[in-house]
């Protein structure tokens, strides 16, 4: 039997988080979050606003590391970004390029939802999570480490999907954060709580953002363009790798043609 597990963003309620919210306070830490959720919300449009080519590895790795079985497939890309009321959702579209390879019946890890992990830092999101400043990043100093830690109790924004039921993922981690700028570089995440109980050991993702300049724009958005997940169960290792790169705004058009009726020959 095929088994696979699916990490997807999803929508979820809000109204709760509105008494959860806290009062801004003028501190360099908090100014940088506030900097940092603009951007957010500018990542919220931006990236709604833009197809690209998205590139999976999927691997399924033995006891010494080595790779047994792997798949790689190309596709055009694209994330809708919603808010209706009180619910955020997310949703990812995803077109195969190329004919589609023989599949196997051998169990493979899909995964999906993890360009959105800037997200946690969403006005939306931020009641969700307690966050922290672990100062400048040594190896690049114009980077500002921010811890965040899901709180208990509070939705989580992504679920594990497995038989058709969805199980919380409680994230903890860390945010390479442009001080400027306030953009993300880079995220690194696991899971905070043990889903042993579903059969799912670890969980890790890392996510990297760069600035992309699209045709048209002087100003670049900071897109993802790379994402690792690796999950362990008690018998199986899993290694997945999404790459974004080739964007390019959306847009949809339509073709309009009008037929000419001829003229009725006159008696």
């Amino acid at each position: 039997m095929t088994r696979s597990f699916l990490i997807l963003a999803i929508g979820f309620e809000l109204a709760s988080y509105a008494m959860a919210a806290e009062a801004p306070a003028a501190g360099p830490f908090d100014a940088l979050l506030s900097r940092t959720e603009h951007r957010v919300e500018q990542f919220w449009d931006q990236f709604s606003a833009v197809t690209c080519i998205e590139n999976v590895e999927q691997n399924k790795l033995g006891d010494n590391g080595k790779i047994l079985i792997q798949k790689s497939s190309a596709y055009d890309y694209l994330v809708l970004l919603q808010l209706s009321g009180d619910d955020l959702m997310v949703q990812e579209s995803r077109l195969l390029k190329g004919k589609a390879g023989k599949e196997s019946d051998r169990p493979l890890l899909s995964t999906g939802g993890f360009s959105t992990m800037v997200l946690i830092f969403h006005p939306h999101f931020r009641p969700s999570f307690r966050f922290s400043d672990e100062g400048a990043d040594p190896a690049t100093p114009a980077l500002d480490r921010i811890r965040f830690e899901h709180i208990h109790g509070q939705r989580s924004p992504a679920v594990l999907q497995l038989r058709s039921r969805e199980y919380p993922i409680e994230w903890q981690g860390t945010a390479w954060v442009d001080r400027a700028s306030g953009n993300i570089a880079r995220i690194q995440a696991s899971i905070k709580t043990s889903l042993e109980d579903v059969g799912l050991k670890r969980l890790e993702t890392e996510v990297h953002y760069a600035p992309i300049v699209l045709l048209g724009q002087q100003a670049p958005s900071w897109l993802p363009v790379a994402a690792q997940i690796e999950a362990d169960t008690a018998h199986q290792h899993w290694r997945n790798a999404h790459k974004f790169s080739s964007y390019k705004e959306f847009s949809v058009s339509t073709d309009s043609k009008t037929q000419s009726i001829p003229e009725e020959p006159q008696q």
